[in-house]
């Protein structure tokens, strides 16, 4: 039968054409697979609370499927929230340092708080956790424009000469699809290398 061995996060076990139903699993034990599953995804990658949530749940049900585990009369949001608060508890899930590492990661790459807030929100972060951890972290957004623009090449760092106004309505227009506002984007690529190198060397 496929899925009976637990070979780890990585290889969840597919679920077949017909659910396979197996008997239910002891209690216990079932809360030992499940803790033993996310505490091996969080070794392995950060996550807020909601989103490991919802990937432990999207693990039960399929285990379920497979016929690795029997759900029986147990709920799967319910064994959920209650893995969720032993982690919280252990400080292995902790949405305040989970947007602080992602919003400092973000910003060293040039990323907007538009984007940042969006992507926070994306993962289930409290939309006030979010806001204060971009407000800590305190890049300036006209930092962080230039950032994006020195990856990007264009802007002060574009290669040639300064472009046409088509040619400059189009670096702005590339940089307001990553968040940064019209006004914001014009000045950033209006700027001389220099300028812009002294900007950045100033933080």
């Amino acid at each position: 039968m496929r899925g009976k061995r637990d070979a780890g996060w990585d290889r969840i076990p597919d679920a077949p054409d017909a659910p396979i139903r197996a008997a239910p699993t002891d209690p216990k034990k079932l809360r030992e697979k499940l803790r033993r599953s996310g505490f091996a995804y969080l070794q392995r990658y950060s996550a807020s609370e909601a989103h490991f949530a919802e990937l432990m749940e999207q693990k039960l049900r399929r285990w379920e499927a497979a016929g690795y585990v029997g759900l029986g009369e147990a709920r799967p949001a319910d064994l959920v929230a209650e893995l969720t608060a032993e982690f919280r508890e252990l400080g292995l899930l902790d949405d305040a340092g989970f947007a602080a590492s992602r919003v400092a990661s973000a910003r060293r790459k040039g990323t907007s708080r538009l984007k940042i807030a969006l992507g926070l929100r994306a993962k289930g972060v409290d939309g006030e956790l979010a806001r204060t951890a971009i407000e800590e972290e305190g890049t300036d957004e006209t930092v962080a424009a230039l950032r994006f623009c020195r990856r990007r090449r264009i802007g002060p760092w574009r290669r040639g000469e300064r472009p046409d106004r088509d040619g400059l309505n189009k670096e702005i227009a590339i940089l307001a699809r990553q968040g940064f506002a019209t006004q914001l984007g014009r000045a950033v690529v209006l700027m001389s290398p220099e300028e812009a190198e002294e900007k950045l060397g100033a933080i």
